[in-house]
């Protein structure tokens, strides 16, 4: 269950680190529900699986369902090196008792950005989707809404996020409703809000008509949200990295759509190896062995 806290109060270092830990174990208990539905789903979900829309020509003999596909990862990758850094300063304040910035305007306006970013993130709201699909038992989410230029994220995080863990995770539902305000994250980004007397104010219909947060509200609703992605970003590179030394390097077979229909599904086995990157120790990569685990019950991670 989410923890009650209470309301207008100054964010802490102790405060930050209860959220940290009550955030960390919703994940934890989410990625479980995860695995035990469908472990080999939840292992493309380490891998990365995707969709890559050039191998969908009828010239090319490859299929477009690839794994370790980092072009989310890429694209996302100058974002998280700030929103890194930010943590780090943002902790470090705590640590000395420096609960907010003297230009708190300008505190605010960085902090808005940041939140408006880790909710338009596609890796982070993919990862999001999939996991509450895997929850469900409707297999990997190999082809995302997200890829839909017409698909508006507020939508697209209520029903296919927030809707879908209220039927399968009550607590990771709970979590995302107490980071995610739709309001918030369109309001920085067409820069319809009003910072005065300590509270962020939406326009609403009519001028600043719209609802009213004030900052320790605003600062709980950011801690929520910020570590929410930064954990889950760190915990599923963590829980890939050390899957070789808890699992070996076994195939594991896998469904995957077929090129020419997807909505008829073919096996396949991928295969994870060692490799010497700088943050990432393993990658996935195509297979051929008969041998491979079982997809329900047989992954045991930290």
């Amino acid at each position: 269950m989410l923890l009650l806290h209470q309301k207008n109060r100054i964010m802490t270092l102790e405060i930050f680190q209860s959220i940290e830990n009550e955030v960390i174990g919703i994940i934890k208990d989410s990625f479980c529900k995860a695995i035990e539905e469908s472990t080999s789903d939840f292992i493309l979900l380490l891998a990365r699986g995707g969709y890559n829309e050039f191998l969908e020509r009828s010239s090319i003999d490859l299929s477009p369902f690839v794994i370790d596909d980092r072009t989310d990862f890429l694209v996302d990758l100058t974002r998280k090196k700030f929103f890194v850094k930010y943590i780090n300063d943002y902790v470090s304040r705590l640590v000395n008792n420096k609960y907010m910035s003297n230009e708190e305007e300008f505190e605010i306006t960085i902090q808005l950005m940041i939140y408006s970013h880790i909710w338009e993130s596609h890796l982070f709201l993919n990862q999001l989707e999939r996991l509450a699909m895997i929850q469900l038992g409707k297999g990997y989410n190999w082809i995302s809404q997200l890829n839909n230029s017409e698909t508006k994220k507020g939508a697209f995080i209520k029903n296919n996020i927030i809707n879908r863990f209220e039927r399968s995770d009550n607590n990771m539902a709970e979590l995302i409703k107490r980071c995610y305000s739709n309001n918030l994250r369109n309001d920085f980004a067409h820069s319809t809000y009003y910072i005065s007397d300590r509270k962020i104010t939406s326009n609403g219909s009519y001028l600043f008509s719209g609802p009213t947060i004030n900052f320790e509200e605003w600062e709980e609703r950011f801690v929520y949200s910020m570590l929410l992605s930064y954990q889950m970003s760190d915990m599923l590179l963590e829980y890939r990295n050390q899957y070789i030394d808890i699992q070996g390097d076994t195939p594991i077979m896998i469904e995957i759509p077929l090129k020419r229909n997807h909505n008829k599904k073919g096996y396949a086995y991928i295969k994870p190896e060692r490799i010497n990157g700088k943050e990432e120790k393993v990658r996935f990569v195509f297979a051929q062995n008969e041998d491979a685990i079982l997809s329900k019950g047989t992954l045991f991670l930290p």
